[in-house]
C-alpha cells in the first residue's frame, strides 16, 4: 500500500514547482472575434471586412453596470484581403484571435463577384477554420453587423444557433452550409447552396434600447432563401419553399413540413426520420435519376370535416406521397431548364464506368437530358392528442 502512495506523493511534489496557467494574461491581450463580415466597394473595388470583437465586461453580465454592447464592430478597408490583416492592427489595439469565430457573412454583391480571393486567403492561414457557417446577406452589411440580437446577445452565436436550430426543425437550412462545403465544390461542376439572411427594420436593432423593447420581431435577422454558387460565384437564389424541396431531394433535410388539401379539408403534416436513396442509371441512352424518399408522418393539424379512420389515414398518406412526388419532379425540371445542376448529375455521369456510359458521355450536355423518377414511401406514426377535430358551430 505504501508503495502505491509514494509515486502519487512524488507527482504532487513535482506539480508544486510548476508555474501557474497564464491564460488570463493572454486573454487580456487578445481581441476575441465572434463574427466576420465580407463586402466589396462597388466603385473602388476595395475589400471590406467587418469584425465583431467580444466585449468581456458585457458578456460577463455584471449587475448594476447598465446595458453594454456585447461586441464591438470594427470596419477595415484595403485593396486586397491580405492587406486587411495589416490594416486591422491600426484599429484593433489587441492581437486578433479568430479561433472563436462562429460564422462568416458576405454580401450578395461580393458573392456574385466571386469569393475566390476570400477562400484562398482562408486556406493559407495556419489556424484556418473551414467548419464555420458561411452565409450571404441581401441587406446592408453595415446594418447587419450593427445589429443587437436577442436571447443570444452575441450576434455570432445568434447566427450559428439560428442555422443549427432551423436545420433541426425545418428543411430551409442544411448543416452543410460551411466554408468547407463551398471549398469542396470549387474544382467541380457541383453547385453549392448557402443560406441567405435578411435584416428586418435595421433602425430598431442598432442600439441597446432594443433590449428594453418587447417587440422582438423588429430588427431581427431572418433566413429568407438560398444562394446558389457555381464554383466561387453566386449565380442565383432559391426562395424558402424551393430550398426545402432542394434539401429534401438531396437528402440533407432532417424534417419537412407541408399541407395537403383533401376534399374533406386540409391536413398539416410534419415528415420526420427522412431517408433518401439515390440511383443514377442509363435507360435507352438517357440518364435516369431515381430518388426514393422514406419518412414517418406526424399530423400537426387536422381540419377535415370527417372523422379520422384507417381509410382516411391511408388517403392522407397517399396524398402526401403523390404531392411530394409531383412537387419534387416540377422542382427538378424547373432548375434543369435554367441550366442549374443542383444535384451534381454532370459530375456523377463523369464518374460512371462502362461502355454504354462512355458512349453516352460524348454528348457534353447529357445531364440536361436526365429524367427524374421520384418514389415516396411514408407512414403516419403520430396522429396527435385529439383524433377527431372539434366541429363547433356549423
Amino acid at each position: 500500500m505504501r508503495g502505491r502512495k509514494l509515486p502519487i506523493i512524488l507527482a504532487l511534489c513535482c506539480l508544486c514547482g510548476l508555474t501557474g496557467c497564464w491564460d488570463l494574461v493572454q486573454i487580456n491581450e487578445l481581441a476575441i472575434g465572434s463574427l466576420a463580415g465580407g463586402d466589396i466597394d462597388p466603385e473602388t473595388k476595395q475589400q471590406i471586412v467587418y469584425y465583431h470583437i467580444i466585449n468581456p465586461s458585457a458578456v460577463s453580465s455584471q449587475r448594476g453596470s447598465g446595458i453594454k454592447a456585447p461586441v464591438y464592430t470594427y470596419r477595415v478597408e484595403a485593396p486586397t484581403i491580405a492587406e486587411l490583416s495589416l490594416k486591422s492592427s491600426n484599429l484593433i489595439p489587441r492581437e486578433l484571435f479568430p479561433d472563436h469565430l462562429q460564422s462568416h457573412i458576405v454580401t450578395e454583391r461580393f458573392a456574385k463577384q466571386g469569393l475566390g480571393t476570400f477562400i484562398n486567403f482562408i486556406e493559407r492561414q495556419f489556424n484556418r477554420r473551414t467548419d464555420l457557417y458561411l452565409l450571404v446577406t441581401d441587406s446592408s452589411m453595415a446594418d447587419v453587423m450593427d445589429t443587437f440580437t436577442l436571447l443570444e446577445r452575441v450576434p455570432g452565436r445568434y447566427v450559428r444557433s439560428l442555422v443549427e436550430y432551423q436545420a433541426k426543425v425545418t428543411s430551409t437550412v442544411s448543416l452543410k452550409s460551411r466554408v468547407k462545403d463551398l471549398i469542396e465544390n470549387m474544382e467541380s461542376s457541383r453547385l453549392t447552396v448557402l443560406p441567405i439572411i435578411t435584416l428586418h427594420d435595421s433602425k430598431a436593432a442598432s442600439n441597446t434600447s432594443r433590449y428594453e423593447n418587447i417587440d422582438a420581431s423588429k430588427g431581427t435577422i431572418f433566413i429568407t432563401g438560398g444562394a446558389v454558387f457555381k464554383k466561387d460565384k453566386m449565380i442565383g437564389r432559391l426562395d424558402l419553399s424551393d430550398v426545402s424541396f432542394y434539401h429534401l431531394l438531396k437528402g440533407d433535410a432532417k424534417v419537412f413540413y407541408t399541407t395537403i388539401k383533401l376534399r374533406s379539408g386540409p391536413v398539416d403534416l410534419y415528415a420526420t426520420k427522412l431517408k433518401t436513396k439515390k440511383r443514377l442509371s442509363l435507360v435507352s441512352g438517357r440518364p435516369v435519376w431515381e430518388v426514393t424518399i422514406r419518412t414517418k408522418l406526424i399530423i400537426l393539424n387536422n381540419e377535415q370535416k370527417v372523422k379520422l379512420s384507417p381509410a382516411n389515414i391511408v388517403e392522407i398518406k397517399n396524398e402526401f406521397n403523390e404531392q411530394i412526388k409531383t412537387q419534387e419532379e416540377a422542382f427538378f425540371e424547373k432548375y434543369k431548364t435554367k441550366g442549374w445542376d443542383l444535384f451534381g448529375l454532370e459530375e456523377s455521369i463523369k464518374n460512371k464506368r462502362g461502355k454504354d456510359w462512355a458512349e453516352a458521355r460524348e454528348d457534353k450536355n447529357l445531364w440536361r437530358k436526365a429524367a427524374v423518377k421520384i418514389n415516396v414511401n411514408s407512414r403516419i406514426s403520430d396522429v396527435g392528442g385529439s383524433i377527431d377535430p372539434y366541429q363547433g358551430s356549423k
